[in-house]
This record gives structure tokens, C-alpha cells and sequence, in this order.
């Protein structure tokens, strides 16, 4: 704390040369001036003093034979002497405390901790929506009001609270106690076929199986039922649960337009923006073309591993037209496995494809194929079943 006093008044390291040392020093203790570190080196001494002591201690040193001399000034008031003249500087210091002041108003980052189930990104999107996200005024924000929205929006969630610290936010929540899933026994089904097919596999968890391995069935029959009669007339009733591997046959067709259209880009532009707490301030002239694609990046200022809400936006701006054109017989027969490949992909992805028969037609308009696929998947569909209580 004495440093800091001292270095607010301002003090200086001076030398008394020339003179009676002894008498110096016991003048300055007689006036009670309070002089520090004192040392001798070469017949010369060496001490500090408050800046505003110093012209006080030059009498004392011609009426003792010597003289003093500064060595060294240290203090905010030597600081500022210096630039008493320069106003801009003192400005820039204004509005730089001013500016900090208003910054640490805002929110630079928000952390969400105790989230297992729920993501990072889906709390963040539903802050945002709700008005609280990087480069929100911290009054703005009703904590309270926001704190009940997660509870009532999420019903993994049990507890949350949104803390402040800084300029940054912290979401802490705690989720729920999830128990485990039950098959409810109460609810009573039959199997049945939801395709067409040859029964290669039959597997039975639970009921009576009806349909039996290399077995043909079509939709709608009965695979497994969850429903059996005994001879005394007594019924009883299960969950009917099993697999059912069938080969399917599933009928194929694809239609591929001999006319395509492309897209030809014809220039490439580099556009910025300054994102400032949730202003985006353009750095460019002009708006993106309506045939344009737009790829845009990124880059914001990192302190301590948080993005801050200050950065810049990066966007490639790709103008193009479209062109239409007739594609020939090569041409659209290449285009068309590629086409065929990718629905086979996309449909039957998921199956085992254990034979496929497509043959393709050019026509002037369009590549058309037809044909069917032969995979094996399971068939089993779970049907509920209607009991019917009787009244006593």
C-alpha cells in the first residue's frame, strides 16, 4: 500500500555530492523530512524522496557544501507531465475506459456445463431464439423468466441457472433421472407381413408361430400370433415378438431426362464483414447476384479458448448461369448407372441385395429403367390386439 501511495505522489532517487553528508542528514531529521534508502558510494549519497520534498532539500545541501542531483524520477505525475500537452492522448485514455466500460456490458461467451443427453448446440439455438446469445446487453437479459422457459421446454431437464461471470455466461443444468423403458405386458399383438415374400429365416421371441421357414406369404398374413386357444377352451394372450427374413422381390423403375441443365461460373468474388456483438457491418459494396452460391467462413477473436462476439465474416461469392444442354446417348447412359446406383443406395441401403435385374431404354427424351430387386429383410410387423372385456 506504501508503494503504491508513493508511486500515485511520485518520488525521485537523488545524490548529495560535494558537501558535509553528516550534517546534510542531520538537517533533513531535524525538519523532520522523511528520506529513504540511504546509501554512500565514492564519498557521494544516495536516498529517495517524495517528489514535492525535493525542492525543500536543495537548501539544506548548498548550507552543508553540496549539491543535488535527480538520478531517477518514478511516479504516475512524472507520467503524465510529460504528455500535459498532448490532449489526444489524454482523449484516447477517456474513451478507451469508456469503451471497456461499455464492452463489459455485453456477453463475449457462454458456457453450458451438467448437459449428457441434451447437446451444447440445442441449449445455445434455444438461448438464441429466446434472445440470449454472444453480444446481448447483460440488463436485457430476464434470467428468471429464461430460467423457467428451459424447465418448461425440456423435459430432460430438472434444474437450471444461468450465472454471470464477467463477460461471460454460464448455463448450468441438471438433467433428469431417465428409467429404463418397460414393455408393457398389457398390450397384446400378432405378427404380421408387411411384404410379399419367401420366408428364409424365422425366428420366435414370444407367442405362436404360424408361418414356418420357405414359407411364401403375402401381405397381411399372420406370422406370429399372440393369440392361443387351449382344447379345455381356455384363451391366453401375449406380446407376439419375432424375426422374420424374407426374400423380396421389389419392383424397379428410373426416369433420367435427356435435357440437363449445369451450372457455369463465371466469376469469383471475395466479400468481409465485421461482426461486432451481433452487428454485422459490411466491408464491401454491393449485393450477391440472385444465380450466385455463397460459401461463407468464420474467424472470431479467441481469448483464453472462447470465441469472442468480435470477428470476421469471410464469404466466396460464385456467380454463375445455368446452361441447358441435350445430353447424348453416352452421355445419358453414364449419367443414368450413376442415377441407378444411387437409388439403389438410397432404397435398399439398408437390405442385404442378393440379385438385381434393370435393363435401360433410351428414347430421344429420357433413359427409362426398369426392373426389380431381389433382397432379403425383415418383414415383421407388430399389430395390436383388440380384446374385448366381458361385462359380468
Amino acid at each position: 500500500m506504501v508503494k503504491l501511495i508513493r508511486w500515485l505522489l511520485g518520488y525521485v532517487v537523488f545524490s548529495f555530492s560535494g558537501g558535509f553528508n553528516e550534517g546534510f542528514l542531520d538537517d533533513c531529521f531535524n525538519k523532520k523530512y522523511n528520506i529513504r534508502n540511504i546509501k554512500t558510494n565514492d564519498g557521494a549519497l544516495y536516498a529517495e524522496c517524495l517528489a514535492g520534498l525535493y525542492p525543500y532539500l536543495r537548501k539544506i545541501a548548498r548550507n552543508n557544501g553540496g549539491r543535488l542531483k535527480i538520478i531517477k524520477k518514478h511516479g504516475i505525475i512524472f507520467i503524465l507531465s510529460k504528455i500535459k500537452n498532448r490532449w489526444g492522448i489524454f482523449v484516447g485514455i477517456v474513451l478507451g475506459i469508456m469503451f471497456i466500460n461499455f464492452v463489459s456490458g455485453f456477453v463475449w461467451n457462454i458456457d453450458v456445463t451438467g448437459n449428457e443427453r441434451l447437446s451444447e448446440e440445442t441449449l445455445r439455438s434455444f438461448l438464441s431464439e429466446n434472445g440470449f446469445s454472444e453480444g446481448t446487453y447483460w440488463r436485457s437479459i430476464d434470467r428468471p423468466t429464461l430460467e423457467s422457459l428451459l424447465l418448461a421446454s425440456f423435459d430432460d431437464i430438472a434444474w437450471a441457472q444461468i450465472n454471470r461471470d464477467g463477460t461471460s455466461a454460464r448455463l448450468e443444468i441438471n438433467e433428469t433421472v431417465k428409467r429404463p423403458k418397460t414393455v408393457k405386458r398389457s398390450k397384446y399383438t400378432n405378427l404380421k407381413a408387411k411384404k410379399r415374400g419367401v420366408i428364409v429365416k424365422a425366428t420366435v421371441y414370444d407367442g405362436w408361430a404360424m408361418i414356418n421357414k420357405g414359407d411364401a406369404v403375402n401381405k397381411g398374413d399372420l406370422l406370429i400370433s399372440g393369440i392361443y386357444t387351449e382344447e379345455k377352451g381356455k384363451t391366453q394372450f401375449t406380446h407376439a415378438r419375432g424375426e422374420y427374413i424374407a426374400q423380396v422381390k421389389e419392383k424397379f423403375s428410373l426416369t433420367v431426362s435427356r435435357n440437363q441443365s449445369r451450372k457455369v461460373y463465371l466469376s469469383e468474388t471475395e466479400r468481409k464483414a465485421l461482426l461486432f456483438f451481433g452487428l454485422r457491418i459490411p466491408l464491401y459494396i454491393g449485393k450477391a447476384d440472385k444465380n450466385a452460391e455463397v460459401e461463407t467462413r468464420y474467424n472470431y477473436i479467441s481469448l483464453n479458448g472462447k470465441n469472442l462476439p468480435i470477428g470476421l465474416e469471410n464469404s466466396t461469392v460464385r456467380i454463375y448461369k445455368k446452361e441447358e444442354r441435350t445430353l447424348s446417348d453416352k452421355e445419358l447412359t453414364a449419367l443414368s448407372q450413376n442415377e441407378i446406383k444411387r437409388k439403389l443406395k438410397n432404397d435398399y441401403g439398408k437390405y442385404e441385395i442378393i440379385k438385381k435385374k434393370i435393363d435401360t431404354e433410351l428414347t430421344d427424351s429420357a433413359a427409362v429403367s426398369k426392373g426389380y430387386v431381389l433382397c432379403l429383410e425383415d418383414i415383421g410387423k407388430e399389430v395390436k390386439i383388440k380384446v374385448n372385456k366381458k361385462k359380468k
